[in-house]
């Protein structure tokens, strides 16, 4: 129990009339998503997930075009007069608890999930035939060594006729939430080409990686792989280098309350990071849903959509070694680059003080890289050898929902901490406590959200909601400090 007085006050006169003042800008709708863009496979089993697991249409789409960039990053790097991007991109999903993240996660990315429990099976066994491998060569090398009757040279050539055994790639295709470090040494020691997928994100947002001693690093690590699949690693002990030729997809799915902190933090804004992110927060489809019984399995947009995937894993990634990618470039058709050129002239007008993008300038300016990107992942997926000018198309509408949201999440990302702590507290009173009742001052930060834990700060957003018109002054048996919640009639 709250230790809410049982006492109804009646409504004051404004309750009557005005309504409250709201503590936020109210946030505008969200942008549909153009499911239609990601092609032929990717449209239906956008549609047909959607149909039957009933998530926003957007978070499926995010999801499924984040697993076909992943699948086609190692394939090719996009050139445009000698500029060369890898295809890798960044997906920032929001969405409530309660969304159905993890379904469209499990199923957009069930395939890439299995086909590393396949080879991780095989790993293990190659480990096992590698360590007894290395245990022969190190007892036959110390043989050798030993070996008084042998000059150097004589030594020397001995080691050389023996083969020493490689050590099988760590063929890891998944990581959830690492550190920088640990991103490093997986693309250093694994597989060149993986994903940084969580369908619950604050854990990656609000882990090592992100605390405050490690955020910059971790924000330029991911930007450098972004920008052009290579960073450089410094370390005592395991090693130092440049490495080049790899390649990263990150999909985060996060709730709103995580990510505003994010699209608020000046560092990440700053730095970059959110300019080389697509975000998406489409409107809840909770309470309307009603189950559907059909198996995804047995769709046939689900089957087309898995089989290219698989057809993808398993094909021969180019590599200038087992850590390295080489791949080809892939060039725009005359026709794409036109298309692409106008879009870019475009976009630029647009970056203008009075622009349209002027409020999202940074994420703007990379927008034609995002839309050669997204082409690129098109291009791959479909089988094309070159990127064509329905697929530049296809990446413009992709990047237009793209660039509208960021256009309503970026400032609303920028709410001042004593509002977002009003919007919590009034939050919990609708939930816990209700209209019409008391509630002492000492309940609230003893009971209340984590984030109110003192007097001071609750008396401090209760005067907040106070002066928008969301509470009065409430007369409670125990304490002269109480409020009543009033919500419009």
């Amino acid at each position: 129990m709250l230790g809410v007085a049982s006492n109804r006050l009646p409504a004051p006169d404004w309750a009557l009339g005005e309504p409250p003042m709201p503590l936020v800008r109210e946030m505008p709708a969200a942008s549909p998503f153009p499911h239609e863009a990601l092609g032929d496979i990717g449209a239906a089993v956008v549609a047909q997930m959607h149909r039957v697991i009933q998530a926003p249409l957007a978070l499926i789409g995010q999801s499924i075009l984040a697993a076909m960039n992943q699948a086609c990053q190692p394939y090719a790097n996009v050139c445009i007069d000698g500029r060369v991007s890898p295809l890798s991109e960044y997906f920032l999903t929001l969405g409530e608890s309660g969304e159905r993240k993890s379904a469209a996660d499990s199923w957009a990315l069930a395939g890439v999930r299995q086909h590393q429990r396949n080879l991780m099976a095989q790993y293990d066994q190659d480990r096992d035939s590698f360590e007894k491998a290395q245990e022969v060569y190190e007892t036959t090398a110390k043989r050798i060594l030993a070996d008084k009757k042998l000059s150097p040279e004589a030594k020397q050539a001995r080691l050389d006729e023996i083969e020493k055994p490689q050590a099988p790639v760590m063929p890891l295709l998944i990581v959830s939430e690492p550190s920088s470090e640990a991103i490093q040494r997986q693309l250093i020691i694994g597989e060149p080409s993986i994903g940084l997928v969580n369908d619950e994100g604050g854990q990656f947002l609000g882990g090592f990686a992100m605390s405050p001693e490690k955020r910059l690093g971790t924000l330029t690590t991911l930007s450098r792989l972004w920008d052009r699949g290579e960073f450089d690693r410094v370390r005592v002990g395991d090693g130092s280098g440049s490495y080049f030729g790899r390649r990263l997809c990150l999909h985060l799915m996060v709730q709103p309350a995580v990510a505003a902190s994010l699209l608020a933090d000046p560092l990440a804004r700053e730095q970059g990071f959110l300019a080389r992110c697509l975000v998406s927060y489409p409107k809840s489809t909770a309470g309307k849903r009603t189950y559907v019984e059909a198996d995804l399995n047995a769709a046939p947009a689900y089957q087309d959509y898995a089989c290219r995937i698989q057809e993808l894993l398993t094909g021969q990634w180019p590599k200038a070694n087992d850590h390295e990618l080489d791949p080809p470039n892939l060039f725009l058709s005359p026709e794409a680059k036109r298309t692409w050129i106008a879009i870019y002239n475009d976009l630029e007008t647009g970056l203008a003080p009075e622009g349209a993008f002027a409020t999202v300038r940074s994420l703007a300016s990379k927008a034609p890289e995002h839309i050669a990107r997204l082409a690129g992942t098109f291009a791959v997926f479909e089988g094309d050898d070159a990127i064509h000018e329905d697929q530049v198309d296809r990446a413009l509408q992709l990047m237009l929902h793209y660039l509208t949201e960021a256009q309503r999440l970026w400032g609303a990302g920028q709410i001042k901490p004593e509002l977002k702590l009003a919007l919590e507290l009034l939050q919990w009173l609708r939930t816990k406590v209700g209209p019409g009742r008391v509630i002492a001052l000492a309940d609230v930060y003893r009971k209340g959200p984590a984030a109110i834990r003192s007097a001071a700060v609750a008396r401090g957003v209760m005067r907040i909601l106070m002066e928008h018109g969301w509470v009065i002054a409430g007369t409670h048996p125990k304490t002269k400090e109480a409020f009543e919640l009033v919500e419009p009639r």
